[in-house]
């Protein structure tokens, strides 16, 4: 594990298709390409529920926690998700769902890209600068978690 590999850099390799990582982020177990839309964040604790929420809020998103685990919620639109007991690994998880550049997409999230100017539903082009400036802020939100969750491993692994 080394501090200066970012999730960001581990989610860019996946979609560039490699799977193998020399490195991952401090407090990272695994990052898996799930979907086409979703990645899996695999921690090696449980996730703090409470933390997310804070880091959620403070980033402008809402959150929708009823009988299931968390889910971070934008403009109606589910941008990431804690793992539940149906879940590989559980609530060590967190999963984000991210608009592929490709434009194949489910009916959910086409539906969500228009919604967030992605897609122009007249012509279907996607918009490929706000496309990477919404996915670059999801990815943010889980990066800015893992370096507060884990703050003190990553400040050790300088040393």
């Amino acid at each position: 594990m080394r501090e200066d590999v970012s999730l960001l850099d581990v989610i860019s390799s996946l979609f560039e298709g490699d799977e193998y990582f020399d490195a991952l982020p401090v407090g990272v177990v695994n990052v898996e390409l799930v979907t086409s839309e979703s990645v899996r964040v695999m921690f090696s604790n449980r996730v703090d529920y409470n933390l997310l929420c804070r880091v959620s809020l403070e980033e402008g998103y809402s959150i929708d926690a009823s009988w299931y685990t968390p889910r971070i919620v934008d403009k109606g639109h589910i941008i990431a998700r804690v793992g539940s007991r149906s879940d590989p690994g559980e609530d060590h998880n967190i999963f984000i769902y991210l608009f592929p550049a490709s434009g194949i997409m489910s009916t959910y999230m086409r539906a969500a890209a228009i919604g967030h100017k992605i897609i122009d539903p007249k012509t279907n082009r996607i918009d490929m600068g706000r496309l990477l400036r919404y996915n670059l802020k999801v990815i943010k939100l889980v990066e800015k978690y893992r370096k507060i969750r884990y703050q003190n491993l990553i400040e050790k692994s300088r040393v």
